[in-house]
């Protein structure tokens, strides 16, 4: 049997766990710069606040709680969510950072399972979760809609009768797996719900959403089409990027920004064993600039590295070619691609070996420092120190779980 977890309001649910006194009013997390809504309390949900709202339509209101978002802060938190969750079942998929399916075995009492999960967690990590329990994974997806609604906050929806019931009351694009667009297609063939979908003949389904969607209405008739995916695959391309707080011109700032990306780009590609043969830098004017400009340039390794200097120079070649002087930028970014196995790199027998075990060994211990201590804490001098191109957040509240000078003190 499938289990999905979701942590209720996961952003503004950290926030209230080192912060008791904002769960009394509605809070709202901010995106990079402050510009608008990427997360909400119940209470703000319940005050019509949307995803995506701009900020400054509440600014003004008093009984509302802005934060700027700290990334570091959910990340750790959904660890110790997730290592709370293996305590119950080694067999789990992280699917997002706040959401996990797992199985459950199925001479369990499922309901009395998952109240001592919700009550452990709570416990542990003083973060709300929401379970649904199913044969299938897009039956848990549903069950876990029901459990949200639930004073229990657990919904198990495994009797053929409870299955139709919400099947009928449910859209097509509100089907993990399915968007507008299938909707429309489907309300062409005369499929208006989630049950007509499931009862249709198998040629219709696929005519109008492919394999996929065949896929999805087996697993609504209980029959399991996506397994647990136990390992985490790897990523095909990465991207570093951020708006800036201020309009940026200074050709020394953009270059330590575009560093930073290239840096950081560079530990993501160390921690999944990957080198890349293609690196891409780009800049953005504001979209709201007349004219509007946006250049990019791209790179192709002779021989794949993961090798944070080679990156930054690089990075900063390419940035060379497409920065016009005096123009205002809003907005830069490092992609790195063509990704190869570290274990297999491919060599040239004219070009100079990038496989340095010194150079190796130096990268692992500055990740090593940084992952233990803080982010950046041995960084590239390339990177510069005032950090002038940072995104303004305004209203951060401290790392209380992953720098040792935030660490909450108890006082008599």
């Amino acid at each position: 049997m499938f289990a999905l977890v979701d942590c209720n309001n996961f952003y503004a649910s950290c926030e209230e766990v080192f912060t008791p006194s904002l769960a009394k009013h509605p809070l709202v997390i901010l995106s990079n710069n402050d510009g608008c809504v990427i997360a909400r309390s119940k209470k703000a949900k319940e005050l019509g606040i949307k995803m995506g709202d701009p900020a400054f339509l509440y600014k003004d209101r008093k009984e509302i709680r802005m934060l700027s978002s700290n990334f570091a802060l959910y990340a750790d938190m959904s660890e110790r969510v997730m290592q709370t969750l293996e305590s119950f079942s080694p067999n789990m998929e992280i699917y997002s950072i706040d959401e996990a399916f797992f199985l459950l075995e199925e001479n369990l009492a499922f309901e009395e399972e998952c109240l001592r999960m919700r009550s452990k967690v709570k416990q542990w990590t003083g973060i709300p979760i929401s379970i649904g329990v199913a044969p299938t994974k897009t039956l848990a997806k549903l069950a876990n809609h029901s459990a949200k609604k639930n004073q229990t906050g657990v919904s198990v929806l495994t009797e053929p009768e409870k299955i139709r019931e919400i099947l009928e009351k449910t859209a097509p694009h509100e089907i993990w797996g399915l968007a507008k667009a299938s909707e429309e297609r489907l309300r062409a063939k005369q499929i208006y719900t989630a049950a007509q979908l499931r009862d249709a003949p198998d040629s219709l389904i696929q005519s109008a959403l492919g394999l996929m969607g065949l896929k999805t209405a087996l697993e609504l008739r209980s029959i399991p089409c996506f397994p647990l995916e136990e390992e985490i695959s790897k990523r095909q391309s990465i991207v570093c990027s951020r708006s800036f707080s201020e309009k940026v011109t200074d050709r020394a700032v953009l270059e330590e920004a575009i560093a930073a990306f290239a840096s950081r780009a560079a530990e993501k590609l160390r921690e999944q064993e990957s080198r890349a043969a293609f690196l891409s830098v780009f800049i953005r004017t504001s979209p709201f600039a007349k004219p509007f400009e946006s250049r990019s340039c791209h790179v192709t390794l002779p021989i794949p590295s993961d090798y944070t200097p080679e990156l930054i120079r690089l990075s900063k070649e390419a940035l060379a070619r497409i920065l016009t002087p005096g123009v205002a930028y809003k907005k830069a970014g490092v992609m790195l691609g063509d990704f190869s196995d570290a274990g297999s790199l491919q060599t040239d027998l004219f070009a100079p070996s990038q496989d340095n075990p010194k150079k190796n060994a130096l990268m692992q211990t500055i990740d090593r420092i940084n992952r233990r201590y803080d982010k950046e804490q041995v960084h590239s001098a390339a990177m510069g120190l005032k950090r002038q191109w940072r995104s303004a957040r305004s209203s951060a509240t401290p790392n209380f779980t992953t720098s040792w000078s935030d660490i909450p003190v108890i006082r008599d």
